[in-house]
């Protein structure tokens, strides 16, 4: 039951009481969101496992809890971003799921895992409702092709629709990935 001080199934966090500012909101904890200090080419990602675990490592190294849980918010031919994480409900990103997939953010998802300001882009393949951003190659899925092909970008420093979705960029550019605790 939550509000009873115990963690049961179905719930990240039960810390009784009604307080929605302090990581934990109707036993659902807050999810961690960075863009990575680290950019990478579009084609040398090794797909959307290759991704994730850059995002895993760079949590890991930051020391933020959890690290393994972490996934990059990209889409693919086959796979939308938006399958691929939990529902998520610092400095607030979005009020939960549905806000986050508005296209409108509260605060940009410019801050690294160090804490540091990440500028320019990063690459999703996706639209800001989590569905892929068809019409590029999505560099070879991720893993391949060569440095012409594109694939979709937003920006990190965004908090409109831009944030997900703002052009195709070519392949061979480097861009940081927004990496979400799962």
């Amino acid at each position: 039951m939550c509000g009873d001080g115990v963690v049961d199934p179905g719930e990240t966090c039960d810390d009784m009481n009604e307080d929605p500012d302090d990581g934990c909101k109707l036993c659902t904890a807050d999810r961690r969101v960075f863009a990575s200090s680290v950019e990478y080419q579009g084609f040398a990602l090794d797909g959307l496992y290759g991704a994730d675990q850059r995002c895993r490592m760079l949590a890991g190294l930051a020391g933020l809890p959890n690290h393994l849980s972490y996934r990059a918010w990209l889409s693919d031919s086959k796979t939308a971003a938006v399958d691929r994480l939990v529902h998520v409900n610092g400095l607030v990103v979005a009020a939960g799921w549905d806000a986050l997939l508005s296209g409108a953010l509260e605060n940009a998802i410019n801050v690294t895992e160090s804490s540091e300001v990440a500028g320019g882009g990063a690459w999703t393949g996706t639209l800001p409702n989590g569905q892929p951003a068809f019409g590029s190659s999505f560099c070879g899925d991720w893993d391949g092709g060569d440095g012409l092909e594109q694939g979709g970008s937003g920006v990190c420093g965004q908090t409109d629709a831009f944030w997900s979705f703002f052009e195709q960029g070519y392949c061979g550019s480097e861009y940081s990935l927004y990496c979400f605790e799962n």
